[in-house]
């Protein structure tokens, strides 16, 4: 109990000192206790259907076929882990909250004022030799595991309605504070990842000096920009779930949302957007808008079908593929060698 006042105290000390930032980032630091070293921005549980009873799953990366736990696939060592902002950086994201709508302004600052502290607390401790290594250590698990909880915590608001989606029923999505839950969870898994922050760190030049320093708030800025943008258009597109009873599983990977209407590998924003969300190696979701006639007489799909949707979602992969069948991962990664044996062919 010792323990948890003395890092309370420093905590408030810094609230004092800076202002205005939210208790309720504080209540979060004090409830860490160990760092999690490996992050997953792939759930866990996400997973769980393409895995046996003692959840393992098969999986495809760096040339291989593997079989591992749930829990050790899907993510990386410190992924979300905060970096120091400058304060050019800080003072170029507040501008670039200015540009955003009014509505989500606050919300935007309040996150920016979250993420920067713990790294900015642990600095302000190493100058004036507060280094103990009881105070080091609980700034160095909020450093780790702020964004990693945050996400859990956005996790568990979006998993009832992918439970929901593997029963069959989408019908929470004709509720407005569903479906404002739901879109905002699936916008942020689609901005969560490897593979995405791949390519804004490749793609996004010039503002930033470091993009993938300031990365962890822009993603969930633009996941509640997306988010809110989805929610508007609502009545224009429509959930509809595909069963698959053909011997091609769907497969997933650690990029387990993808746009039908984009192609891989680009950071561009695309004029349309349908989206394709593999939920089982049996079910999945696509968010199409209301005129497209895809799969309106049946829900079931086809073997050519199935193997086409598993294609898309191998080209557009980070590092990790997943899957319930290893034969059928066999053939991704033939087809995966193919594709880069003609990549590499020159024009």
């Amino acid at each position: 109990m010792g323990n948890e006042r003395g890092r309370f105290s420093y905590l408030r000390y810094k609230q004092a000192k800076d202002g205005g930032t939210r208790l309720s980032l504080y209540t979060w630091i004090v409830e860490i206790d160990d760092e999690k070293i490996y992050h997953h921005h792939t759930p866990r549980f996400y997973l769980l259907p393409w895995a046996d009873a003692a959840e393992r799953l098969m999986w495809l990366g760096y040339g291989k076929i593997i079989r591992s736990k749930v829990t050790v696939v899907g993510g990386e060592n410190d992924f979300y882990r905060l970096r120091e902002l400058t304060s050019k950086d800080i003072f170029l994201m507040r501008e670039f909250i200015k540009q955003l709508p009014e509505l989500g302004r606050k919300g935007h600052e309040q996150l920016l004022e979250w993420f920067a502290l713990p790294p900015a607390l642990k600095s302000y401790l190493e100058r004036i030799g507060r280094t103990d290594s009881d105070s080091i250590r609980v700034v160095d698990a909020a450093i780790s595991n702020l964004n990693e909880n945050y996400h859990t915590s956005i996790e568990n608001s979006f998993r009832p309605y992918l439970d929901a989606m593997l029963k069959g029923d989408a019908s929470f999505y004709n509720e407005d504070q569903s479906a404002m839950e739901f879109l905002r969870g699936l916008s942020v898994q689609i901005l969560r990842t490897k593979a995405v922050k791949d390519r804004a760190v490749k793609h996004v030049k010039g503002l930033f000096e470091d993009i993938e320093r300031v990365w962890p708030i822009i993603s969930h800025i633009l996941a509640v920009t997306m988010g809110g943008s989805f929610f508007v258009d609502r009545k224009r597109f429509k959930i509809v779930l595909i069963d698959n009873h053909t011997q091609v599983p769907f497969i997933t990977s650690d990029q387990p949302i993808i746009n039908l209407l984009s192609p891989a590998y680009s950071f561009d924003v695309p004029e349309k957007v349908e989206l394709y969300y593999p939920i089982s190696p049996t079910k999945a979701m696509l968010y199409l808008e209301q005129e497209n006639p895809a799969h309106a007489s049946s829900p079931s799909i086809s073997t050519d079908e199935a193997h086409a949707y598993n294609v898309l979602i191998a080209d557009h992969s980070g590092q990790q593929i997943f899957s319930n069948s290893e034969e059928y991962l066999k053939i991704i990664k033939k087809y995966i060698e193919g594709r880069r044996q003609l990549a590499a062919i020159p024009d």
